[in-house]
């Protein structure tokens, strides 16, 4: 990514003002809610490669911010000093702090001024299971809420508060398949908790939000690419938003006309519904692209059907083609699905290639030596 290492090239603190072209939704008729965006870099010069993620610089909903207010007491009228400038404190909080995801300091900068005994309590390092238990779901309005603290002063509430951080995603697209464009792919996050109607502070403001132009900026990265040889073969796995890069890739691959094979595992709850870029996939099958496509679905059938039951059902070819050189990708959930990827592949050496847990382990760990076992996971 050349662009990266021009000083004039877009950063966090000096993001590139992008225009929002495409907002579509990928399900339909699910309980999910992921959607395509495709953001404009016409006449940027601007340039990324697959693998890469897009930093989005968001701002917090005007009305979560509201009912923040309306909680410690203040109309948003009040000025603070933001560097070397006064602001209202509602325009502070909108632009330019996190007022939502609740943390452990936050939790005890707050009490430094409630001195409440049930959050000392909780604070405690023996009670670390429950301060967990207690923290989902709830964020800073909550604290105010439940220990209300009427005339706290405008500074001290940013006090509790860190700056706004980006939000990274990975990029959806080749530059050589969409010129002057980058698309993501984002799961929009909507839930109820603690009777208050809740959001994912970017993901809503990209779905619902977005004025004229978006901040954002390019995240290189360097252990998340193609291989160099064009003729390399490739297996990824990435189920529900995990699929991201390996559109990117597939494209990548289509418009340099790469010989390499290509193998794709995904998954999400329901074929009918939730098949992300269905239609292209099927068309990159039917073209000779994709030489092998994998589905799970985990509510199509009694037994839930994760991608690395369909990794096991297909072993024998699959480590026939990292045998061969193949390169594994894989990208989405860190917690379960990568964890539980990872071990299937264990599971196929020690089946197809007779190794002990042991050498399995060895082998999967010469791959990541190799760089041919790369992750993208969050």
């Amino acid at each position: 990514m050349s662009q990266s290492l021009d000083s004039s090239a877009p950063t966090k603190d000096n993001p590139y003002q992008s225009k929002l072209l495409v907002n579509r939704l990928l399900n339909q008729g699910s309980d999910k809610e992921t959607r395509h965006f495709e953001l404009s870099l016409l006449q940027s010069g601007l340039t990324y490669e697959p693998g890469d993620s897009l930093g989005v610089i968001p701002e917090n909903n005007p009305r979560v911010v509201d009912e923040l207010l309306h909680a410690v007491g203040m109309s948003g009228a009040e000025e603070v000093q933001l560097a070397d400038r006064s602001t209202p404190v509602r325009d502070a909080l909108i632009h330019s702090f996190a007022c939502t995801v609740l943390s452990k300091i936050q939790v005890k900068k707050f009490n430094d001024i409630a001195h409440a005994d049930k959050l000392s309590g909780l604070l405690e390092p023996a009670n670390r299971d429950a301060f967990a238990d207690y923290l989902w779901g709830r964020e800073l309005i909550d604290l105010f809420t439940e220990f209300p603290q009427q005339g706290i002063r405008p500074d001290d509430l940013l006090g509790l508060l860190r700056p706004m951080p980006p939000r990274l995603y990975s990029i959806a697209s080749s530059i050589k398949a969409h010129e002057e464009e980058v698309h993501l792919t984002v799961a929009i996050v909507r839930y109820q908790s603690h009777g208050r109607d809740r959001e994912g502070v970017c993901s809503s403001y990209l779905a619902d939000r977005v004025g004229e132009y978006i901040p954002c900026y390019f995240h290189p990265n360097k252990n998340f690419k193609l291989p160099q040889d064009p003729d390399a073969p490739i297996i990824m796995v990435g189920p529900g938003t995990g699929i991201a890069p390996f559109r990117a890739f597939i494209e990548e691959r289509r418009s340099t006309g790469a010989g390499g094979k290509n193998w794709l595992f995904f998954g999400d709850r329901s074929s009918a519904t939730d098949y992300l870029y269905g239609e292209e996939w099927e068309q990159y099958r039917q073209d000779g692209l994709l030489t092998g496509l994998d589905l799970a679905w985990s509510r199509d059938q009694a037994e839930k059907e994760y991608v690395q039951h369909k990794m096991l059902a297909k072993g024998k070819e699959l480590f026939t083609w990292l045998q061969d050189g193949a390169y594994f990708y894989v990208c989405g959930d860190a917690s379960r699905m990568a964890k539980d990827v990872d071990l299937a592949l264990r599971q196929i050496a020690s089946a197809e290639g007779g190794m002990s847990d042991e050498e399995a382990g060895a082998w999967v760990k010469s791959l990541q030596k190799e760089k041919r076992y790369l992750k993208d996971v969050y």
